[in-house]
């Protein structure tokens, strides 16, 4: 991270980080995503629906991942323990939105001071397409990660015109990285076009990811050990709360161990039997 983008994070609570997906990956995903949401279309009354298990539906999907424009930020925001613990393939519909006006997505959270957490818990989104000002964007109360979490939620009448509020109009190729305490919405979806977003959440190996934050082909794509941590992967012999990407390990150890295949085979069968809702 720069120092700019250090302490915009660190005081403000996100980050708007302009063209980090190479125009060939983002020619793949826009594809990819077009064909498997044009599957799932129909509806399901919530204005907005989600393709289940994206990290199966193509390779391009699990290379953002740890994308090499992004991950070093992660890396330093999150820390050496990083796992990827949820993802979202979202489509929104034209129309009213269907986030919680100014919310943490971790307000239910126990056991975290949230105010004084700063690297507990990133979401990232990844836009493959231009959006429009009124195409349901992204909207933030900058500094807000840092209240406590039964702090009142503000109402705002006109959010166009407030100087608390700054909303993220992303181009093709960008990401937006945000503390997911820091008070946020999508704004309404005012034009005819859909809205469509890749969300990936990053949290600590300790804590318990989704199903949906792991492929089913390990074997083929969980090809080196920062990889294998991000999808949940123990290394033998280290502590659970001691995952760490930057000490040194015997890669072919690590990844033929008993421990890791058994590992491999519970997140398959999660997979199977999980239905996750978190948005």
């Amino acid at each position: 991270m720069t120092i700019d983008q250090r302490l915009q994070y660190e005081n403000q609570g996100f980050l708007h980080l302009p063209g980090v997906i190479p125009p060939d990956m983002v020619a793949r995903l826009r594809r990819a995503f077009d064909v498997a949401a044009a599957r799932e279309r129909g509806g399901n009354g919530q204005g907005f629906y989600d393709i289940p298990n994206i990290l199966d539906v193509d390779d391009c999907f699990v290379d953002l991942v740890d994308l090499p424009t992004v991950l070093p930020i992660l890396l330093e925001v999150v820390g050496p323990d990083i796992q990827l613990n949820h993802t979202h393939a979202r489509v929104f519909p034209p129309g009213k939105t269907f986030t919680a006006a100014w919310h943490s997505d971790l307000v239910d959270v126990l056991g975290i001071d949230l105010a004084n957490s700063l690297n507990f818990f990133v979401k990232v989104h990844f836009y493959f397409e231009d959006l429009r000002p009124d195409q349901g964007c992204l909207a933030f109360l900058p500094g807000t990660h840092r209240l406590p979490a039964d702090y009142p939620r503000p109402v705002i009448a006109d959010i166009d015109r407030s100087p608390a509020v700054v909303k993220i109009v992303p181009k093709a190729g960008d990401a937006v990285l945000f503390n997911t305490h820091l008070l946020h919405m999508a704004l309404d979806n005012d034009s005819h076009l859909d809205r469509k977003s890749l969300i990936y959440a990053y949290s600590h190996f300790w804590l318990k990811n989704y199903a949906n934050a792991v492929p089913s082909d390990l074997d083929r794509l969980a090809t080196t050990r920062l990889r294998r941590q991000l999808f949940g992967i123990e290394e033998e012999g280290v502590s659970y709360f001691d995952q760490r990407v930057d000490k040194n390990a015997d890669e072919r150890h690590a990844y033929s161990s008993l421990r890791a295949a058994s590992r491999r085979l519970i997140h398959r069968f999660r997979k199977r039997s999980s239905i996750t809702t978190l948005h």
